[in-house]
């Protein structure tokens, strides 16, 4: 390990290689994970007796003090909950549906699902508020039949409790309910100590659904078995090494609607022992001033975000003296997930890590799926560089078939879903005939001879397109490329060109560090600053450089301009992880698309 990197202990792979007449590969890792139990649910009961008075959930409430919860009070409120659900008559063919974001509440109705081992689904909060998206829960009512649904507030999402016509008393709500609804803290109440054994549960029950993001197609609903949410995790357990001595501290964002969130982070902190804080903020101007206060109060031992995410928080440790000492007093570990991270992001933190504890704080990529529960491959000191992903992880035969000048991965392990929620078409379709997952991502060796040195993220293969000259473009490896090329003038770039002579791209500005570039102060006119010369320029110079070096069409980008309008969230240009749905962009705003592509739109930069 770097000597100048904070010391961090993580499980060590063992890879076995096969090499197929097929050109395919077969990489193994043969360390399989401890033992694992058989419900996730397992581990509260063990941290409940073993450190019973450990605040295991907290969020912030109206005063911006914390509302915490120990093991103990957690384990209590769960069985209360759990009491009532088994009443309910629900089961995989009639669900839980979740509606609202994460909070305490929404952790203890997860929880409770899966202590009495009915299903759940969290669905994106964007899917109840926007009424764009309302046409998403008929995909969803339809799929799941859900006999029970929650919402943290009714009136907020009473257009969306309404579109499941359930009757008022199969609604729960965690404050202002409609006409017969019921009040979770009633519940809790009316059914405290009541005795409520754990269900009995095999690997292969259903615990949740999770819903796709539909870009290529209809929503599916992924099954995730308990064996899927328990094998993961102690994959993870195992990988983290460091955490078997030191329970994570967590301040997280990240939705529980997405497997990141809702899987890898939640359920860490649960096997771990550790502490969860609800970080009520999220990567946008107006929010992040929560995550602000909220990692200025406390201070993280393992940190997750996304890309975009983490351009916030740079911005403000570079300017803020406090969030800076309290983010990196007790930092193990950063991880990002959701997108590829550019150059500039990494040097910056490094910068600031050095700064304030003397040291670079490791830096891992998070790559996986809903599918695959979410941990597919695991980080390694001998893998670590800049946005590579690592190996396999403990338990994990990854296969790779040739797909070009790069490999499609494929995926099999305890930790695979075993398919679609009443979708067989899709669900053949998803698995090859030696049983591997196709997760649809292609990947890159670090080095082809020495696996051991991990891979990188290649892009989604559906992403991918032809230039009219028939060559293949890696949307997702031009993208990073001209993210690293343009440092900070960017925050991310949706590259076009399908059946065209050239690459295309419109670029998301960095209003903030556009501004400081050019001197000018950032409340200036978005137009004053994306139209100034100096700044024109400056992308000229770098779109040339980068074809010098770039020689191939494929490659390089011969025009961009900057998208100066509104990403839509209820369209789904955007998600709740605050990365860019490229197919979506492309499809909502296909006129715009021609435009570029016939040079009718206004200040088109062009080599």
């Amino acid at each position: 390990m770097n000597e100048k990197t904070r010391k961090l202990s993580l499980g060590i792979p063992s890879l076995d290689i096969e090499n197929n007449i097929d050109g395919s590969i077969i990489i193994k890792n043969i360390i399989q994970p401890d033992d694992w139990p058989n419900n996730i649910i397992e581990k509260l009961i063990f941290w409940a007796q073993k450190k019973p008075k450990k605040i295991f959930l907290a969020q912030r409430n109206k005063s911006l003090s914390w509302d915490k919860l120990s093991y103990e009070e957690t384990l209590s409120k769960v069985k209360s909950l759990s009491y009532f659900l088994l009443k309910q008559g629900l089961s995989k063919n009639n669900p839980v549906i979740i509606l609202s974001g994460n909070d305490n509440n929404h952790a203890l109705l997860a929880l409770s699902c899966l202590f009495s081992k009915i299903p759940f689904s969290a669905l994106s909060p964007a899917h109840s508020l926007y009424s764009d998206n309302l046409n998403r829960l008929e995909n969803v009512k339809e799929i799941l039949n859900p006999g029970f649904i929650f919402a943290s507030n009714g009136n907020i999402f009473k257009n969306a409790i309404l579109k499941f016509s359930l009757k008022p008393e199969k609604i729960l709500v965690g404050k202002s309910p409609l006409p017969g609804n019921l009040v979770i803290k009633d519940i809790f109440q009316k059914y405290s100590n009541k005795k409520v054994d754990l269900a009995k549960t095999n690997g292969n029950d259903i615990a949740k659904f999770l819903f796709t993001s539909g870009s290529t197609g209809t929503p599916k609903a992924v099954i995730q078995t308990h064996r899927m949410l328990s094998s993961n995790i102690a994959m993870a357990y195992k990988a983290y090494e460091f955490l078997q001595k030191e329970p994570p501290i967590l301040v997280d964002w990240m939705p529980w609607s997405h497997v990141a969130g809702g899987n890898k982070a939640f359920n860490l902190a649960l096997y771990s022992g550790g502490t969860f804080y609800i970080d009520n903020g999220t990567p946008s101007e107006i929010e992040f001033i929560k995550t602000i206060r909220n990692l200025t109060d406390i201070s993280p031992s393992w940190y997750f975000n996304v890309p975009k995410g983490y351009e916030f928080l740079i911005r403000e440790l570079n300017n803020n003296e406090n969030l800076s000492a309290s983010f990196f007093k007790n930092l193990k570990i950063l991880v990002y997930s959701g997108a590829s991270m550019p150059t500039h992001l990494f040097k910056s933190m490094d910068k600031l890590a050095l700064k304030y504890v003397g040291k670079k704080i490791f830096f891992s990529a998070a790559y996986g799926a809903s599918e695959t529960a979410p941990m597919a491959t695991m980080p390694t000191h001998e893998s670590n560089y800049v946005r590579n992903i690592g190996v396999p992880q403990f338990g994990t035969e990854m296969k790779l078939v040739p797909f070009g000048d790069k490999y499609e991965v494929r995926l099999k392990g305890p930790h695979i879903t075993p398919g679609y929620w009443k979708d067989k078409v899709n669900t053949k379709k998803s698995f090859d005939n030696e049983g591997y997952f196709k997760i649809g991502d292609a990947l890159k060796f670090k080095d082809k001879l020495n696996p051991e040195k991990g891979f990188y993220f290649d892009g989604r293969i559906a992403e991918n397109f032809k230039l009219n000259t028939g060559t293949w473009v890696s949307v997702g490896n031009v993208r990073s490329k001209l993210l690293d090329a343009l440092g900070g003038i960017v925050i991310d770039a949706i590259i076009v060109g399908e059946d065209q002579e050239y690459l295309s791209a419109f670029l998301i500005p960095d209003i903030s560090f556009c501004s400081s570039l050019l001197n000018l102060n950032i409340q200036d006119s978005e137009e004053k600053i994306l139209s100034h010369q100096i700044l024109k320029n400056k992308i000229l110079e770098i779109l040339t450089s980068y074809k010098n070096n770039n020689h191939s069409k494929s490659q390089y980008i011969k025009k961009v301009v900057f998208f100066r309008d509104v990403l839509s969230k209820a369209k789904g240009e955007i998600t709740d992880k605050g990365s860019i749905n490229q197919i979506k962009f492309i499809l909502n705003r296909d006129q715009l698309v021609k435009k570029l592509f016939m040079n009718q739109l206004k200040e088109i930069i062009s080599i």
